[in-house]
């Protein structure tokens, strides 16, 4: 306690007032604090009080804040997920109705007038599963997935005589204080299958190195992502160490290899990048290596842990993958650009022109162009392109233009040498006379053929075995344009379909045939008669759609109408097998809105846990708070008696 003795030293009086005030402030501010943190309830009410403290509440503050919002997120995902649940209940309701309807119209008990009728209910339905893929919870739209964020944006909208899906592929995710993140709604795709079709293409489009090449687009020469570092240079013996930690690209690891060569010999050789990766060029005379430093990776990653002696050795394949902004004079691969894609959605077709692109953004850029609710998307490996169609319920084919091949050369012709047999007629496929001779070709000269489809799985199959049938008898086969053969055999150069060409000469038909119970000519699209004529262009009955709910409900309404029995049980299939999958997607809703409830709790449980800390350094005990201020108040009031006392004594006692 601050007081002053008894034994007054000799003193002026401004220097007794000056020492009596002081004491009186230092008091004076022990008794404000001490009043603060009785009426603040708080011990640190500003920074300067206990910085030490105030580091720790700010912390704690940040963090109570930041888990407050954790759990109004929690909270708004909660209510989105189960709100979608409900929604797939009615999806799920709607559909077991449609099943219903599509087993009672097979067979005894229907006819055209209850199929009509029960088509219009049907009709009614997709409107309904229309109204509920655009349902949405405080502006969040529940099957938009991460593409429509806006209150009132449809996810579906009705376009070309289809549904259209004009959402994301991925789910919405927000910060809610979960290790990985979890999506609070659901997509059009994983709820109703809507951007599902068979465009994949297989072929590889083999995107080079070049020196504008990302480091982070490249899949590394040892299939891991490059794990950059310094390396180890060594020119005719002597090293040098290369930073290569803030490079970017494949040019910036060029350029910092060949600064260090040129440091130690401008003459000895350079590194380059060429292929799929890099090579190093050593002159006449000198040895050049690229080695890591300690247990480094970068140089392995890189594909450049090479040396070379007076000649040129290549590195690893770094695996370069396709991106938007990929060169199309870099891809490792001959396209025909020039030509184009013949694009058919329902029965709208259009001619994608990809003569003036550049890069492969220019490639998807003109097929948003043709406004066919189309998406060009680069593959999961990186390596070719897929073309996903956004539209349920209507037939889309890719085929080429007047005899181009842009369309097989990027692997998404619909009606390709690759395509499966099984995928005809939309999934059901060819069906053949096992042990027997499906159809018969005549020519116009009176020779004929029969072929047998047994075994066969592609149309490049089917090519090569009509080929082979006609070889036997004496028929010479070629290629469509040919004209020194009998027969040419292939696709049609516009368009979708097998060609045939007849070059004999005669009076008969020239015609496919079906043989026995056989009805493969049909199903492949072939079965007609040309007659005089020396052409017959198949039809595309290798389309595709959709294979999603929308589609399988319209296909159902259509097949009523034109009193379809085996497209109505086709359809029925589809929907029953749609209703399964649905279970498999409210599971999976429905775990997810458990984790997030779980997160709640035991964020509940650690934000008590963080007040009480808060709590603990940030309030004031006023128990020993009052002590404290009846303690100082005692003090202050000692100290101005004492004070008193002194500013009061004569020159006499100031003598004695």
């Amino acid at each position: 306690m601050s007081q002053i003795g008894a034994n007054f030293p000799r003193s002026t009086l401004i220097g007794a007032s000056d020492q009596l005030l002081s004491s009186l402030n230092r008091s004076q501010a022990d008794f404000l604090r001490s009043q603060a943190a009785i009426s603040s309830g708080r011990t640190v009410n500003r920074p300067s009080d206990d910085s030490a403290r105030t580091n720790v509440i700010l912390m704690l503050e940040n963090q109570i804040q930041a888990r407050e919002q954790h759990d109004r997120n929690l909270l708004h995902g909660v209510g989105v997920l189960n709100f979608t649940d409900q929604s797939l209940n009615d999806v799920t309701d709607v559909l077991i109705e449609a099943h219903t309807i599509a087993s009672s119209q097979i067979g005894i008990g229907s006819n055209a007038q209850t199929r009509a009728s029960e088509s219009t209910v049907i009709d009614g339905m997709i409107q309904g599963l229309l109204e509920v893929g655009n349902r949405q919870f405080q502006g969040i739209s529940l099957f938009g997935g991460s593409g429509r964020q806006t209150r009132h944006a449809p996810a579906f909208q009705e376009f070309l005589g289809g549904i259209r899906y004009i959402g994301g592929q991925e789910n919405l995710t927000n910060d809610m204080g979960l290790r990985n993140s979890l999506g609070f709604n659901s997509n059009g795709d994983e709820a109703f299958g809507a951007l599902s079709n068979r465009v994949h293409s297989q072929v590889d489009l083999d995107p080079q190195a070049t020196s504008a090449t990302r480091l982070i687009d490249v899949n590394g020469a040892q299939g891991e992502p490059v794990r950059l570092g310094s390396v180890v240079v060594t020119v005719d013996g002597s090293p040098l160490v290369v930073d290569l930690v803030s490079a970017d690209t494949l040019g910036d690891v060029v350029t910092r290899i060949n600064d260090a060569i040129t440091q130690i010999d401008p003459a000895a050789g350079t590194l380059s990048v060429s292929g799929s990766g890099f090579e190093l060029l050593a002159n006449a005379g000198h040895t050049v290596s690229i080695n890591e430093l300690g247990a480094g990776e970068a140089a392995a990653d890189l594909g450049i842990l090479i040396s070379a002696t007076g000649t040129t050795v290549a590195g690893g394949d770094v695996a370069p993958r396709l991106t938007t902004l990929s060169k199309l004079s870099a891809l490792g691969v001959a396209i025909d650009w020039a030509s184009g894609l013949q694009v058919s959605q329902g029965t709208v077709t259009r001619v994608a022109d990809f003569s003036a692109a550049t890069t492969v953004q220019d490639l998807q850029n003109e097929v948003d162009r043709l406004d066919l609710g189309l998406r060009l998307q680069i593959n999961a490996d990186g390596t070719g392109l897929n073309l996903i169609s956004e539209v349920s319920g209507i037939a889309l084919s890719v085929g080429e233009v007047s005899g181009g091949t842009t369309a097989g050369d990027l692997g998404l012709r619909t009606f390709g040498s690759d395509t499966s047999l099984s995928d005809f007629r939309f999934g059901v496929g060819v069906e053949v006379q096992k042990g027997e001779d499906d159809f018969a070709l005549h020519l116009h000269d009176g020779r004929s053929f029969n072929v047998r489809l047994d075994g066969l799985t592609t149309v490049a199959q089917v090519i090569d075995a009509i080929g082979a049938a006609a070889a036997v008898a004496g028929i010479s086969v070629g290629v469509p344009g040919r004209m020194d053969t009998d027969l040419n055999v292939g696709l049609t150069p516009d368009g979708n379909g097998f060609r045939f060409e007849d070059n004999s000469v005669g009076d008969d038909d020239f015609r496919v045939t079906q043989l026995g119970l056989s009805l493969a000519a049909t199903h492949l699209g072939i079965y007609q008669n040309a007659g005089s004529v020396d052409v017959i262009n198949g039809e595309d009955v290798a389309k595709v759609r959709t294979d999603s709910i929308f589609t399988h409900m319209i296909n159902l309404r259509d097949g009523l109408l034109k009193e379809d029995s085996s497209g109505i049980t086709f359809a029925g299939e589809s929907i029953e097998s749609d209703i399964d999958k649905l279970i498999k997607v409210r599971a999976d809703v429905g775990v997810r809105a458990k984790q997030f409830e779980q997160q709640r709790a035991r964020s509940d449980e650690l934000k008590i846990t963080e007040l009480t800390m808060l709590s603990d350094i940030r309030d004031t005990d006023l128990t020993s708070a009052i002590m404290e201020f009846v303690r100082l108040e005692q003090q202050l009031q000692a100290s101005l008696q004492v004070g008193a006392q002194r500013l009061q004594l004569s020159f006499l006692d100031f003598l004695r």
